[in-house]
């Protein structure tokens, strides 16, 4: 069995199921690849190396410490986690402590985060046919460790209101990948879809010299926002739900990339390439 080692966790809302969509569609002569809402760090994880100065942001700082943890102290993280269980007693102690140091706290979010239903962190994931939820491998998380330590050589680590630190790293050969709260749907506390401003992230794009590709669910809402824009409309299993039922239409969730350079003639080249 081949391990996956291009992402470290689950993240609602994660790209791990469009990494091939989109890695065509990011400009290859960019000096700086810059992740807005970094969250699980599938599409900066996808390659071994963007640009020369890579950058990952995100407000939520449970995933700032961990990545962090994972780049200067991956062995005393993984020797924390080792003797863990996929138990449920395991896991209510650790939703009712908050643990002192960073790397108890890395651990207690990485625990988290990897034993529960949907990657949310709250409830305990129980399985009743395959291996998954709490009961998936350690020693595949561990193997991961390794390599997103590995990854994570020379990429700064950011976590900054998403308007600050646009406009702190834009320059005319910037690119910004943005993956930020949905209009609809599930979030975390940090990232509520209720709270978040739209409007702000739209005037914020609407004014840098450089290039951003930016990921939404396709709603009306945010179609109005970016009109004008190149927007092509995409498809991925919806991440919690995708075993569930037989009705694949009732499984997919509608998504539109959107960017303020073209973007359309490579994604249709590389359909009718894939149709071959």
């Amino acid at each position: 069995m081949t391990i996956d080692t291009k992402y470290l966790i689950n993240w609602v809302g994660g790209k791990r199921l469009l990494r091939k969509t989109i890695e065509p569609l990011i400009p290859k002569d960019m000096v700086s690849y810059l992740e807005v809402f970094g969250g699980g760090g599938y599409i900066l994880f996808y390659k071994d190396k963007w640009a020369d100065l890579e950058v990952y942001n995100d407000l939520d700082g449970r995933l700032v410490n961990l990545f962090r943890i994972v780049k200067f102290h991956p062995n005393a993280l993984k020797e924390e986690l080792n003797y863990l269980l996929g138990s449920r007693e395991m896991f209510v102690q650790f939703m009712k402590t908050e643990g002192i140091t960073d790397i108890q706290k890395a651990v207690r979010f990485l625990y988290l985060i990897t034993r529960s239903f949907g990657g949310r962190g709250e409830t305990f994931g129980c399985t009743k046919k395959s291996c998954g939820g709490a009961s998936k491998s350690q020693g595949n998380i561990l193997f991961r460790i390794d390599a997103i330590h590995k990854r994570l050589d020379k990429v700064l680590i950011e976590n900054k209101d998403f308007e600050a630190f646009i406009k702190q790293y834009d320059h005319e050969d910037a690119f910004f990948y943005c993956d930020p709260p949905y209009s609809c749907g599930a979030g975390y506390a940090v990232t509520s879809t209720k709270a978040f401003d739209h409007e702000r992230l739209r005037a914020t794009l609407g004014e840098i010299k450089g290039r951003f590709l930016l990921s939404y669910d396709d709603a009306p809402k945010i179609r109005e926002l970016y009109n004008g824009y190149e927007m092509i409309a995409v498809e991925r299993l919806n991440g919690i739900n995708n075993k569930l039922g037989d009705d694949r239409k009732n499984k997919m969730f509608k998504e539109i990339l959107i960017a303020n350079y073209p973007i359309m003639e490579k994604f249709y080249a590389g359909t009718d390439r894939n149709k071959d």
